[in-house]
């Protein structure tokens, strides 16, 4: 891309250059970047940067006026962003009164449904109370009934005292009872109508108002449904606002950062180019020297030959016609001379004609070369004219290329003086000034429940598709986590080397930097960058920045992964090879020399004596592998200090599993000590199944047949892994399987040996089958039964 728009560069300008367009005036430059950071420093709740005008105005007037113009159009561009973000907080602070009010107005909302809520409440109590009183009504109801056979009862003694002889006394008695009988009879008969009215008016009115409050309730809830909708709409717009503001102003750093160093690779283009022209001119101008030098040779020839015959071809030239006519008079008077003389008189002239003769023919052939001199002669004074006059205008445009070229080069330091920043470390630099505020982390869930939270997390990380690992993957991928920092993934392409490392990244919160190793590495410079002698400043490569920014006081609370995607492509004994030493020592000893002395300034603050990178522990390395023709087998230096896990092949997604509703960011600190606090509870257990392990016949087989053995690494990475498997949900005889498939039961260890045979390897598979027995470690170690059977059945084929 640089070269490209050096390459249009070069042609859109002159050889020579010319002046530039007249630029703005340097204090209005001044003033409108001044204007611009005191515009944008309020937003970000920042100090105005303490810039001095005159000393600005010192800078804009020492620049070139072809670059006080470009430098005017950044000014220019940042200007507008300036504005722009202010808009964008304005707008931001308008949107964020008006969602305070929109909030406002919810609450209030709320207020008046709980308000609401209560009446139908109150409602509701009113209707039980009426109903209690129906209750009641019924209850005085069966009291008059009783009083009704009470009466009755009294009826029938009267009727008995009449029949006793005061029959007529009683009559009117009767009468008036039976009147009051039949009044109290149809207030019976119309009590039940009355309270089912009454009831059921009741029951009516108890529903109306329980479906006006219902209604009431359902609108209000729709309303504040939607209002939260529209809020929460308004504020991932707010967000995206503020994302795209931030999108922008990285943009403009980087394009800023690009321009510096696309003007660089320009002018250097242009100084290469001019430097070529200019070599050429120079061998034009020395092969013209030489042209100029032999002609002068041969112009040095015809002088001589002018000094022997005269200055004057012409005068040769009469002097043959001279001769021709003689010759002529001579021939005529040979023929008189034969006709009047004797035969011994014609004899002596025949003599004498062919002596004339012969110096004729010798003048002529004379006059010949002579004339071809002259013409040659002629030539080279036209050429040697010719040459004298390029020289003359070789030597000018010499002239002029030379103080091109010296211009080009000082425009060169001046655009690598620019780019320099005042530091070797330019991005490391910056970041000291840019992540200074501490990325907001939380908790990570407590291990017994990590694997199911991070396998939901993990499904949705990717849009457009469902990753799905299983649980016993991540149950070993955590304890691989609290093993080793180095990670290697094999297995066959689409198995998610790449994705389990990148959507474990972005399910957590935790930054992932991918890193595509190259066939040619050789050494760390390749993985982290060098230093460049001549511009004074180090190539902060992408390995590099991920382990400076995983230091920083923001991103230090954070998880960092270091993705080497194809990491055998190249042997990462070499280039790798400083990251595996330093790995073996403690942490405060885990450095990595970036250059043999320290820089003379601008050193970022985070590197050890300006010059030593920490390695810290919060970045893994995960390297994805492919095992074919174009890649390089892993040395045994590499393999055991890594974490090794082969992916399977994934099967059908069978399990549903529902989408995580907020994003995380995990914490460093908290994940290490729920590791610590997993190693101290099982740390007893793990040491004695090492014990148990070490006192089995499997030992003693693999010691005997094999002359492998345990060794302290391996014990301590097993102490650090086990834990974290249990705890996570897995099992003693998951861990150990792993372990043993991927340390003692891979390629060059108990299989892929050409020494060994198929009753060698039955032994091992018996003495595995008996500890897994003798240990009540539950089910069979399938990965490494599968490792031993695959070896035999390539014994059996004699490969």
């Amino acid at each position: 891309m640089g070269k490209s728009k050096a390459k249009n560069y070069q042609q859109g300008r002159p050889s020579i250059p010319q002046p530039a367009a007249t630029a703005p005036a340097s204090s209005a430059l001044v003033m409108k970047l001044l204007a611009s950071g005191s515009q944008i420093a309020p937003l970000i709740a920042e100090p105005a940067p303490e810039w001095s005008e005159d000393t600005m105005t010192e800078f804009l007037d020492k620049l070139p006026d072809g670059d006080r113009s470009r430098f005017q159009s950044f000014i220019d561009v940042f200007d507008s962003l300036g504005t722009r973000a202010k808009e964008a907080h304005d707008e931001f602070k308008s949107k964020e009164a008006s969602l305070a009010g929109e909030r406002a107005s919810l609450v209030a909302d709320r207020e008046m449904l709980r308000l609401e809520k209560a009446s139908f409440e109150e409602a509701q109590s009113r209707f039980e109370t009426e109903s209690l009183s129906l209750g009641r009504d019924r209850e005085e109801l069966l009291k008059l009934r009783l009083d009704l056979v009470s009466a009755k009862q009294e009826l029938a003694v009267r009727e008995a005292e009449i029949r006793g002889g005061l029959v007529l006394e009683r009559e009117g008695s009767l009468a008036i009872l039976q009147e009051q009988i039949a009044v109290f009879e149809r207030q019976r008969d119309r009590l039940p109508g009355e309270l089912a009215a009454r009831r059921q008016e009741l029951m009516d009115e108890a529903r109306k108002e329980s479906a006006r409050l219902v209604a009431l309730a359902q609108q209000h809830s729709a309303s504040l449904q939607q209002r939260e909708t529209e809020l929460a709409l308004q504020e991932v717009a707010i967000q995206r606002r503020q994302e795209k503001v931030r999108v922008e102003e990285d943009v403009v750093k980087t394009r800023q950062r690009n321009v510096q160093e696309d003007a660089r690779l320009q002018a250097q283009a242009l100084l290469d180019e001019k430097s070529a022209i200019l070599a050429k001119h120079l061998r034009e101008i020395e092969r013209l020297r030489k042209v100029v030098d032999e002609q002068q040779v041969e112009l040095d020839g015809v002088d001589a030959i002018r000094q022997v015959f005269g200055d004057d071809p012409q005068r040769l030239l009469d002097e043959s016609e001279s001769l021709r006519a003689q010759n002529k008079q001579l021939d005529r008077k040979v023929q008189e001379l034969l006709s009047n003389q004797s035969q011994d008189d014609a004899k002596e002239l025949r003599t004498q004609r062919d002596a004339l003769q012969q110096s004729l023919d010798a003048a002529r052939g004379e006059v010949f070369g002579l004339r071809q001199q002259e013409h040659q002669w002629q030539r080279s004074v036209t050429e040697r004219e010719n040459a004298e006059t390029m020289r003359v205008v070789l030597e000018k445009h010499k002239a002029l290329l030379g103080s091109a070229v010296q211009e080009l080069r000082t425009q060169v330091d001046e655009l690598i003086d620019q780019g320099k920043e005042g530091t070797v470390f330019p991005e490391l630099t910056r970041m000291d000034k840019d992540l200074t505020l501490r990325v907001p982390t939380e908790a990570a869930p407590i291990l017994s429940a990590l694997v199911g939270d991070l396998q939901a997390r993990i499904a949705y990380a990717e849009r457009g598709k469902q990753l799905h690992f299983s649980r016993e993957v991540l149950q070993l991928f955590m304890g691989g986590l609290a093993m080793s920092r180095l990670h290697v993934f094999q297995g066959i392409s689409g198995t998610g080397k790449t994705s389990l490392a990148t959507a474990f990244c972005a399910a957590i919160g935790a930054t992932c930097k991918v890193v595509p190793v190259q066939a040619g590495w050789r050494d760390r410079a390749d993985l982290i960058g060098h230093y460049n002698a001549f511009e004074k400043r180090y190539y902060e490569k992408d390995t590099l920045q991920a382990l400076y920014r995983a230091q920083t006081e923001a991103e230090r609370d954070k998880l960092h992964v270091v993705l080497l995607d194809e990491m055998n492509l190249s042997r990462p004994e070499q280039y790798f090879a400083e990251f595996l030493s330093a790995m073996e020592v403690s942490e405060d000893k885990r450095f990595i020399t970036l250059m043999e002395s320290r820089p003379a300034s601008g050193a970022p603050v985070l590197l050890k004596d300006g010059r030593l990178i920490r390695l810290p522990s919060n970045v893994w390395f995960i390297g994805t592998a492919n095992h074919d023709e174009t890649t390089n087998a892993f040395a045994d230096k590499t393999h055991d200090r890594a974490f090794v896990l082969d992916l399977p092949k994934h099967g059908p997604v069978t399990q549903k599993i529902d989408r995580p509703t907020n994003g995380v960011t995990w914490s460093f600190e908290n994940l290490m000590d729920q590791f610590d606090q997993a190693r101290k509870m099982h740390e007893a257990h793990v040491k004695k199944l090492l014990g148990f392990i070490d006192a089995s016949r499997l030992t003693r087989v693999l010691n005997d047949d094999f002359g492998l053995g345990w060794g302290n690494r391996l014990e301590q990475q097993m102490i650090r892994f086990m834990p974290v498997v249990l705890e996570c949900g897995g099992t003693e005889a998951l861990a150990l399987d792993h372990m043993l498939a991927s340390r003692m039961f891979r390629e060059g260890k108990v299989t892929g040996r050409h020494d060994k045979r198929a009753d060698d390897l039955l032994r091992v598979h018996d003495a595995l089958e008996v500890l897994w027995k003798e240990g009540k470690l539950g089910g069979i170690p399938s990965s490494c039964f599968e490792a031993i059977e695959r070896d035999i059945q390539r014994l059996e084929r004699g490969g």
